[in-house]
């Protein structure tokens, strides 16, 4: 009878387990889009008013980056230098993205290349 149960038990949580999988990959796969605008030689991100704002990220999370130059007659960027991670240089307005993972925890500077004393920030990673 013991046998059985071990059998049944084992049987059980790798069902469990098998079910689960799914669910574990695609958390691990899915994409956040985080959408940045550069407007007046400042990075915001869309929606909130506060400039060159800190950016927060989970290590090993999958990162889709938006950037939009708002500033007509201006070339402005958005890298990350320490991970290589850069958009196109933008000269006026348009839009161009970045998909990246975000490595593990600490913090890592942004920047916009042509104008990196005012356009500069925070990214923390947990």
């Amino acid at each position: 009878m013991r046998r059985y149960t071990r059998v049944v038990i084992i049987v059980g949580a790798a069902a469990v387990t098998a079910g689960m999988l799914p669910r574990i990959a695609s958390s691990r796969d899915e994409m956040r889009e985080l959408r940045v605008v550069a407007r007046e030689m400042t990075f915001y991100v869309e929606g909130q008013d506060a400039p060159n704002p800190t950016l927060r990220f989970k290590a090993g999370e999958r990162v889709r980056l938006v950037f939009r130059n708002a500033d007509r007659g201006m070339s402005h960027d958005f890298v990350v230098p320490g991970w290589k991670v850069r958009t196109e240089l933008l000269e006026g307005a348009g839009e161009t993205s970045v998909t990246f993972r975000v490595p593990g925890p600490g913090s890592q500077p942004y920047t916009c290349s042509p104008h990196a004393a005012m356009m500069r920030g925070t990214i923390e990673i947990e």
